[in-house]
C-alpha cells in the first residue's frame, strides 16, 4: 500500500560526530524538499544498528543512513534484519570544489598562490587555508595556463565548471584534483539510502529505487551514472544492475544529443568491470 503523503513520517536521526552531522544534513534536505510531513525523532547516539532496531520495532517509520554502510556490510556478506529494505536513495546536490595541483605537488602551504575564476570563491578558499593570496582569472583555462607556467601553487574552481568547459577528463591524467564537495565522491560516500520496514514509499526528494536494489546494485550503478554524466553530450541515463547468483545484468538507458539508445550487457560477476566498461565505451560511441 502506497503510503499517504499527508501521513507524518517518523525519520529516524542517529550517530555521534561528524557521522551525526552529515545524517543531519541529509534529514534536513528531506525536511525541506518533502511533500510529507517530517517528524525527527532522535533514536540516540548509537550506530548504525540502533536505525536498524528501531525499525524493528516500529518506533520510526524511515532512517538515513550512509550508502558506504551498507556496501561494507554487503561486501562481508552481512544482510539487513529480516523486513527492512532500501526504499530509495538520496543524493546530496551540494556544490563541488575541487583543488587542481600540479602532480605530486604538495598540500598548500603559507604564501602559496591560489587562482581562481570569481571573488566569490577567494573568501571561500581564505577560510579553508591561512596565509594564501589568491589571483582571479576571467576563466579556467587562464588558471590553468598559470598553474602550468608556475605562477600560481594551485587552482580552486567548481567541479561542474571543468565538466562544462569539457577539461574534466583531460584533468585526470595530469593533474593532482582534490575534492572538497561532499556530494557523491566515490565508493558511496555522501550518498544516503533510505531504510524502511516492508517495502513503503520513500519521500518524493528520494531517487526511488524501481527494484529491490543491493547495496552492490546501487554501486556498480552509480559509477555507471557517474561516468556517463562526464560526458557533455548526454541529457539523462537511468541504469539498471541485477545480480542473480555468478551473473551480472546491467541495461542502460541514455538520451543525449543523438537521441535515444538502450544499451544491455550480461556476464559473470566476477568480470563487473568489464561490463562497466563495456556499456560506457558503447555509449560514449553513440554520443
Amino acid at each position: 500500500m502506497r503510503k499517504d503523503f499527508d501521513e507524518m513520517y517518523r525519520l529516524g536521526l542517529y550517530g555521534n560526530g561528524i557521522e551525526r552531522i552529515k545524517l543531519k544534513k541529509a534529514v534536513q534536505i528531506i525536511q525541506k524538499a518533502s511533500a510529507s510531513q517530517v517528524k525527527i525523532v532522535d533514536i540516540g547516539h548509537d550506530n548504525f544498528d540502533s536505525a536498524c532496531e528501531a525499525l524493528e520495532l516500529g518506533s520510526v517509520d524511515m532512517a538515513v543512513v550512509d550508502m558506504a554502510q551498507l556496501i561494507r556490510m554487503e561486501k562481508n556478506d552481512e544482510n539487513l534484519p529480516y523486513g527492512v529494505v532500501i526504499s530509495g536513495v538520496l543524493k546530496r546536490g551540494d556544490s563541488r570544489y575541487v583543488m587542481i595541483r600540479k602532480r605530486h605537488a604538495k598540500d598548500l602551504i603559507e604564501n602559496a598562490v591560489v587562482a581562481t575564476d570569481s571573488y566569490s570563491k577567494t573568501e571561500r578558499i581564505k577560510h579553508m587555508y591561512d596565509g594564501i593570496s589568491c589571483v582571479v582569472e576571467t576563466d579556467i583555462r587562464k588558471c590553468i595556463e598559470k598553474l602550468d607556467a608556475s605562477e600560481c601553487d594551485a587552482v580552486f574552481v567548481l567541479l561542474e565548471d571543468i565538466k562544462a568547459a569539457r577539461l574534466h577528463n583531460s584533468f585526470l591524467y595530469r593533474y593532482t584534483i582534490m575534492d572538497y564537495g561532499e556530494c557523491v565522491p566515490v565508493h558511496g560516500e555522501g550518498v544516503y539510502a533510505m531504510l524502511t520496514k516492508g517495502k513503503k514509499e520513500a519521500v518524493r526528494t528520494a531517487r526511488e529505487l524501481s527494484h529491490k536494489s543491493t547495496a552492490e546494485c546501487f554501486e556498480i550503478e552509480d559509477d555507471i551514472i557517474s561516468r556517463v554524466m562526464q560526458n557533455v553530450y548526454v541529457k539523462t541515463c537511468d541504469v539498471y544492475a541485477r545480480i542473480s547468483s555468478d551473473r551480472l545484468e546491467i541495461y542502460a538507458d541514455v538520451t543525449g544529443n543523438r537521441g535515444r539508445i538502450r544499451v544491455n550487457e550480461r556476464g559473470t560477476f566476477v568480470n563487473k568491470n568489464l561490463i562497466i566498461t563495456k556499456i560506457v565505451d558503447r555509449i560514449s560511441k553513440s554520443m
